[in-house]
């Protein structure tokens, strides 16, 4: 299978839930296998997230990528000091402060 048939691909975990879509893979080319995946998470955030899996944790490819690990192995949690602090401020109130 041609690497370019892989990348985009869904990716589920061992219970079936996606994971992801794979965005890029590392390849040893002189031992001519692959050294780790990475998956692009699809939810929605401020940051860009991207999990390494291994080629042992997968346990097939064919229309999706299963893995034989769980999800939770797989992302792991941020923690909040990597949140930036944002303050909400209606906006109302700067042109109040700014006209006087």
């Amino acid at each position: 299978m041609k690497v370019t048939n892989i990348i985009g691909k869904k990716v589920l975990d061992s219970s079936a839930y996606e994971v992801g879509k794979i965005s890029d893979i590392d390849i040893d080319i002189k031992n001519n296998c692959i050294k780790k995946i990475y998956i692009s998470s699809n939810e929605l955030t401020l940051r860009k997230v991207n999990s390494e899996i291994t080629q042992d944790m997968v346990r097939e490819i064919g229309d999706y990528v299963l893995l034989n690990v769980e999800k939770k192995e797989i992302i792991k949690e941020k923690t909040s000091k990597d949140v930036p602090d944002v303050e909400i401020v209606n906006p109302k109130e700067l042109e109040d402060e700014s006209s006087n």
